[in-house]
């Protein structure tokens, strides 16, 4: 877990994850077709270790076009955040995660509005 506390990428938990062979930064999001926001090793330039804490790393995390973001970390996952900085992939698209019932109520919309017309 990444918790963000300062930066461009606002305040909010964010989670390392692995798809195909990627490791990229995600960070939920309600209400969106994709379900998370994803930053990948494309974006990511630097990863630079503030200070160390009694259960948590702080770091200052540099991204591309003078953006950045100071989070803290758990140690485990300084690894894989720093080996970010080595590779230029961009992260895989998430799976389109629509709701089977907002096309039902597009739908439903539509008939009714077609119903209307033609009466």
């Amino acid at each position: 877990m990444i918790r963000v506390i300062t930066g461009h990428l606002a305040c909010g938990r964010w989670t390392l994850k692995n798809a195909d062979g990627i490791t990229f930064m995600a960070h939920p999001q309600m209400f969106s077709r994709r379900n998370e926001f994803r930053i990948g090793p494309d974006q990511v330039v630097a990863v630079e270790v503030e200070k160390q804490l009694k259960k948590h790393t702080q770091v200052k995390i540099l991204f591309t076009d003078d953006r950045y973001c100071q989070a803290l970390i758990d140690p485990a996952e300084l690894a894989p955040l720093q080996a970010m900085t080595t590779t230029h992939e961009a992260p895989p698209l998430a799976k389109n995660q629509t709701q089977n019932w907002i096309y039902g109520l597009a739908a439903f919309f539509v008939v009714c509005i077609i119903f209307e017309l033609v009466k």
